[in-house]
């Protein structure tokens, strides 16, 4: 694994020396930090249908988890501090936190919205909402896959100052074991 040789000067308060010593630091030019979701309570409840699947096309809810891997560069001996990505993820789960998701760009559904409710058609079923229990996410569908696709992106956007960073990972769990993940790296591709 390359490495980074950092020499640092400090004080020195011993007899031997004269003042100062300079001590070696080696650090990788690359490191892989992670988080996972269920240990860190990183989740949301949340109600959505895909009117794709027959099964799925009924509205029904899920406890997201999400977890995530950020790999890059250290910088001053560290990746990026654990705080910030969780308190930015936590920024964009809990707005979706027990709503109902709806997709804003989906040619299959229409939605509506006044100032007090969303009305949702698709095929044969229409719903109805209050738009404070409604959550627009701007995808074509609001599956895992897609939720994944949204979370990576915004995570990108909020993390982008980060210049060391060069790619996430972002996984959505509908339940154990069972999870969607998509990658982006941090220079757009």
């Amino acid at each position: 694994m390359p490495l980074y040789l950092l020499l640092f000067t400090v004080p020195d308060k011993s007899r031997h020396s004269h003042g100062k010593v300079i001590i070696p630091v080696f650090i990788p030019k690359s490191m892989l930090l992670k988080i996972d979701g269920l240990y860190n309570r990183i989740s949301f409840s949340a109600a959505h249908f895909i009117p794709t699947i027959e099964k799925c096309s009924r509205l029904h809810g899920h406890d997201y988890t999400v977890s995530l891997e950020l790999d890059g560069e250290p910088k001053d001996g560290i990746l990026i501090d654990y705080g910030i990505v969780k308190s930015a993820i936590r920024g964009i789960i809990d707005v979706m936190d027990h709503k109902v998701l709806l997709p804003e760009t989906s040619p299959l559904t229409r939605v509506l919205c006044d100032h007090r409710h969303c009305t949702v058609t698709y095929g044969a079923k229409e719903f109805r909402f209050p738009v404070s229990d409604v959550y627009m996410l701007e995808r074509v569908m609001t599956s895992s896959e897609m939720l994944a696709d949204y979370i990576t992106a915004k995570m990108v956007e909020k993390l982008k100052p980060n210049k060391n960073l060069r790619k996430i990972k972002v996984c959505v769990y509908e339940g154990p074991g069972q999870c969607t993940c998509h990658e982006m790296k941090f220079n757009g591709e």
